[in-house]
């Protein structure tokens, strides 16, 4: 790491004070503070979650379209942890109180049926290695903000990961063109939003090809039987308590939740 061990551990203590009490912090606004550290920190901060007895059941990939990168200076995605107790199913009652500044994302979530080892890791392999893919709906919670924002802020705190809910049906990828894959969100019952899986760099796919060969640069892999969020199809939504959201997609069906 480019930033010293007593630096990280100062960062990672404030990682985890301000993880999800429902306060928006600022960047650290450090130009010292590298993506690699931050994903020492974001590394740590799972670590000591997983102490207290969280289990790591997936992962997200974010900064997947090229306006979002653009906007922090960055030329590739970030990836976070997903942990048990943020999975919820479809239709349910969502708790956001804890969550500084919620927001949903209509993402494609896939489920995998054989372990992915990057470096190396192809299309071909991500297809076959997916046992199906599901409607899903991420909670980001934007509470990193101000002035000086980073790609770094984000991945440190876990790219801002809040919660998924995921969908009642498991598809086949065999069945589906993803970069097709047609979605509308109806956010307390108003249209607000369309998209394809193309706008995830071009197929969901591609993000998961990503995320496989990354992981490989920190001795990790993707494991049987995890759930990756491939990336937001449509703009990410603010939501309130009271707020309710419906995301319909061609052949993958609907997931909806309500936040309180």
């Amino acid at each position: 790491m480019s930033t010293a061990s007593n630096t990280i551990d100062s960062l990672v203590q404030h990682v985890m004070s301000c993880y999800r009490p429902g306060v928006r912090t600022k960047p650290f606004c450090n130009p010292d503070f590298s993506e690699a550290d931050a994903y020492g920190v974001q590394y740590r901060l799972i670590k000591f979650l997983r102490e207290k007895g969280q289990i790591v059941v997936g992962h997200k990939v974010a900064l997947t379209t090229k306006a979002a990168r653009s906007h922090l200076g960055v030329d590739e995605p970030c990836f976070g942890h997903m942990l048990d107790r943020g999975v919820h199913p479809n239709g349910s009652n969502i708790p956001v109180g804890d969550l500084a500044d919620p927001h949903a994302e209509p993402e494609i979530a896939f489920l995998l049926g054989q372990d992915l080892k990057g470096p190396g890791i192809t299309p071909v392999q991500v297809i076959s290695a997916t046992r199906a893919v599901l409607p899903a709906i991420e909670l980001v919670d934007l509470k990193v903000q101000g002035e000086g924002l980073r790609a770094a802020d984000v991945i440190a705190h876990n790219a801002l990961h809040g919660g998924v809910v995921v969908g009642s049906r498991l598809i086949p990828l065999g069945e589906l063109d993803l970069q097709f894959e047609g979605v509308t969100v109806e956010f307390n019952g108003v249209l607000e939003g369309t998209g394809t899986g193309s706008e995830v760099m071009g197929n969901p796919i591609n993000s998961i090809v990503w995320l496989a060969n990354k992981l490989a640069e920190f001795d990790d892999y993707l494991r049987t039987g995890e759930i990756i969020i491939s990336g937001s199809i449509v703009t990410p939504i603010r939501v309130r308590p009271g707020d309710h959201i419906k995301v319909t997609y061609t052949r993958l069906g609907a997931v909806g939740a309500k936040f309180v």
